[in-house]
Formats: C-alpha cells, structure tokens, sequence
C-alpha cells in the first residue's frame, strides 16, 4: 500500500473531484458514512459529543453529526469558531442547522467552565474533529485550549481521520499541543505519522475506512512510502514446483553461537529450515558441537577449531546467502573475523545481533559489505552504528543514505519494522507484536531472511515478506499463547502457517 504525504492526499482528493462524477460535498458525505460505520462498531450504544473545527475536519463533524442524529442517535456539537468556516464545512452547518440541532458555537471570548463541569459529569464519547491532516504548524490559542480541555476529561475519544495537533508526515515533538485519542478512524490509507512510536500515546488504535478515492492517481503517483500488507507478499511469493529437490532451495551458512550462547544458533537455524532453504550448514565454535547436533538434526554443523568463538573463516563458496551474528561474542578477534569474510565473499549476507555490535566498532566496513546484504538492527544496535543517539525519523534518514551508498537493505525493527530498500524506499510492516519483545525473536527473523536468499529472492523481496511472514507467525503464536506467554520457538513453530495462508490466498 502507497502511504502519501499531506500534499499528495490533498492532490488525491482534488484528483477524484475533477475526474469522477462527485463532489466536494459528496466526498465529505462519502467519509461521514465510513466514519460512522466504524464507529458505530467501536460504540454501538453510546451518546456523542462532537468538537468541530472551522475547516474541512469540521465539516466532516458536523456531517457525522446529521448522519447520527437521522439514525435517532443523541449527539451534542460543539463548533468552535475563531474564523469563518470553510464553504464545505459551511454547508454541513447549514444542513445540519435544518434538521434542528442545536449547536453550541464557541469563540475566543466564549468559554464556559459550567459547561465543561457538565460534559465531565456525563456519560458521553467525544468526537475530535477540530484540526485535520493540513495541519503544517503547532496548535496554538482557543484550539489548543480545548485540546488541552478535551484530554483532561479522561473520556473516550475518537478522532476523525488524525488526532487534532498531530502533523500527518512527522513525529511529534515535545511541547506539541495534540488529542490523546483512545481510536482513531482514518480515511483511504494510513499517515506515515501513524508508524512513528512516539506518535502512538495520541493515536491509539486506529482504523481504516475506505473512501473510494481514485485508484487512477493511486497507481500513477509515486512515493517512497509503503505499508506491506497481504497483496505485496502475494505478489512476491514463489510456489515450489512438484519436480522441485533440496538444490533448488538453496544452500545456506548460518555462522552462529558462542560459549553460554548456543540458543541463538539453535533459534535462527530452526527457522532457517522452517523458512524452506533446502540444505543448511551451521558453522560455531566446538562447544556449540553437541548442542546443535541433539536440538537441529535436519542441519550439517561445522566446527571452528576455538572452543568458544571464532577465529578462522570457513569455506564460503558454496553457499547462496550467509547468515552472521546470532549469539556472537563481541572481540577483537570477531571484528577481524567480519572483516576477513566481507573481504573473502560476495554473496548476501544476513547480519544482525552481535555481528551489528561487532560492526559498530568500525562502522566503515559498511561499504565492504557484499551487495544486497540485510542489515537487521534494533533501535540501540542502530544507535552503536551511528555513533550517537537518533531519534526514530533520523535513523530512517540514516538507513536510507546508507542504504542507497553502500547498496545495502535496512530493516529497523519496532512495532512497524521499517524496511528500507537501497533504493531509498521505506516499507513499513503491517505484522507482529509486542509479545515478540522476548531475546531470541531477532534471531528467527535472521534464519528466516536467510532461507529466503538462500532460495534466490532478491535481497529486497526477501527484507520485505520475511519481515512480515515473522511477523505475522508471531500474531499466530500469540492467539495461541498469548503476547505474555509466547516464546520465540513458539514464533518458528507458526511459520508454516504463513506459507499455507500464501499459498491458499493465491489460489
């Protein structure tokens, strides 16, 4: 799914007007019906209080107000008024005036604390429809007073395609006057605010109601900007053929473990062979002999001559992809160890866990990296790569620059893992959740992305449907287990799944 800016939402909206038989109004119409679909969903039996803004958010309020008040549900609005209202938003009023509501109109010189006194004593869901996705600068005056007003009533609150304050395209930023909504319903696609972690206190859970906007300008517009759902991995996904054998699979090399650190190795192997590759090798240190012999016998394991960490490269030639860095040391001597197998292979690479932390002690290496390598780092594994601390948009500006010099593919994991492409696309991911927040879940991803380019996806394909195929066996395992109790083996046992749903789907 294509996620646009403001602008280009804007533009999509005109789009439609002018090139199919609806207009401004029609539109307006179009979303308080969807609106109210969902809504009526969340709160089937409840009252309403509406806050509308003078402009086209407003207008879409006032339009929600009219449809529910013709459905005999009780609605109360409230309009503030610090200029005049938009021709749209006009038009809802005066429609709404019609039908006999009452609205109350505040302006700057009309606030009324009984008021405020009364709402805070009723049982009542509040609507936030002041400020919409044009917003380009902070709240300030009569709606930051109300925003600020709205939130202390600690009552439900449901925002109309974005909760007013917060801006469409950035996270916010501290001193930001915004709605602390508990839903919010928004229109066609999501706001790429939406994925941003700070941004989630003001949004809450949050839908998406279509409203037939043009698929035209959808298919003809570009952005950098996607959310990977079913149809993108649908379309990405390759059925086996019955003639297929283990050679068409690929031969993969997990290079994992160390001392006290074997289940690392064991979790991204289990994987790995979970995700389909058709032959695997375990390179480990000897201690790890044992342990990966008992827990994985469908995988060969190699072993280093050091008891308990690397020192010298295996044979690299053989394989499609090599996986590095689950349950990794971190050494001098597993730094010489990466720069000699960046130096010695060029097939892609899935690096991650400890081989980032390794990285991150001579963060040049990046551009001896093989192309087409997946980099897999966490938000501090990210930050020791860097060198400093980074907010989340300036790591995506980092991974992106990156990304494109050194022809590399990011995925910064989070509750929307953001795939970023070496073509400076960001691909946010649809699956997953927070019972995944367990040591262990980094190392499926990595045996995954490596069964994947082990089997001849190209690095891209494989960063954005591993990532959601690990997400999405992680929401399978937490229906059974729940996100609590879910464990990362629980996660490995689930990607089977995935490939029966893919493949079902496509037939």
């Amino acid at each position: 799914m294509k996620i646009f800016s403001a602008e280009q939402i804007k533009t999509w909206d005109r789009y439609t007007i002018e090139h199919t038989p609806i207009g401004t109004i029609d539109l307006m119409e179009r979303a308080a019906k969807a609106f109210i679909h969902q809504l009526l969903h969340l709160y089937p039996q409840e009252r309403f209080l509406i806050f509308c803004g003078s402009g086209n958010n407003g207008g879409d309020g006032l339009a929600i107000a009219r449809l529910l008040l013709q459905q005999n549900i009780q609605v109360e609005v409230w309009l503030l008024k610090d200029k005049s209202l938009s021709p749209d938003a006009q038009s809802n009023y005066n429609h709404l005036v019609a039908i006999g509501c009452a609205i109350k109109t505040i302006t700057p010189d009309k606030v009324i604390e009984s008021e405020w006194l009364r709402i805070n004593a009723q049982s009542l869901v509040l609507i936030d429809a002041l400020l919409g996705t044009g917003l380009n600068r902070s709240t300030e005056g009569l709606y930051a007073e109300f925003i600020h007003r709205i939130n202390a009533t600690q009552k439900k609150i449901v925002s109309v395609d974005i909760p007013s304050g917060l801006f469409a395209d950035t996270a916010s930023k501290e001193g930001q006057v915004i709605i602390r909504a508990t839903e919010t319903i928004t229109f066609q696609i999501p706001k790429r605010s939406f994925f941003y972690a700070n941004n989630h206190r003001y949004l809450g859970n949050w839908y998406v109601v279509t409203i037939d906007l043009s698929e035209v300008y959808q298919n003809q517009t570009a952005t950098s900007i996607h959310f990977t759902q079913w149809k993108q991995v649908q379309d990405i996904f390759r059925p086996r053929s019955p003639f297929a054998h283990k050679g068409n699979f690929g031969k993969a090399l997990l290079i994992a473990g160390s001392q006290g650190m074997m289940g690392a190795a064991v979790m991204a192997a289990k994987a790995c062979l979970r995700a389909g590759v058709g032959l695997l090798k375990v390179y480990t240190p000897s201690c790890g002999l044992q342990i990966l012999q008992n827990s994985i016998p469908e995988a060969m394991v190699l072993t280093d001559p050091s008891e308990k960490e690397f020192s010298i490269l295996p044979d690299s030639f053989s394989y499609q992809a090599i996986g590095l860095g689950p349950g990794w040391h971190e050494s001098d001597q597993a730094l010489q160890f990466l720069k000699d197998i960046f130096s010695t292979s060029t097939v892609p690479m899935v690096i991650d866990a400890g081989a980032l932390n390794v990285l991150s002690k001579d963060s040049n290496l990046l551009k001896n990296i093989p192309k087409g390598s997946i980099l897999t780092p966490h938000k501090r594994e990210f930050d020791r790569l860097a060198g400093e601390e980074l907010s989340q948009e300036q790591q995506e500006e980092k991974a992106v620059a990156w990304a494109k010099q050194h022809e590399l593919q990011f995925i910064l994991k989070g509750k929307y893992s953001a795939v970023v492409l070496s073509d400076g696309t960001i691909h946010y991911n649809s699956t997953g959740n927070a019972g995944m927040a367990k040591g262990g879940s980094g190392d499926c991803l990595t045996g995954i992305l490596l069964a994947l380019l082990a089997q001849g996806y190209s690095s891209r394909d494989a960063a954005i449907m591993g990532t959601f195929l690990h997400g999405y066996a992680g929401d399978e395992a937490a229906t059974i287990h729940s996100q609590e109790a879910m464990l990362p083996s629980d996660l490995i046992d689930n990607i089977g799944n995935f490939f029966i749903k893919v493949k079902n789907s496509g037939q």
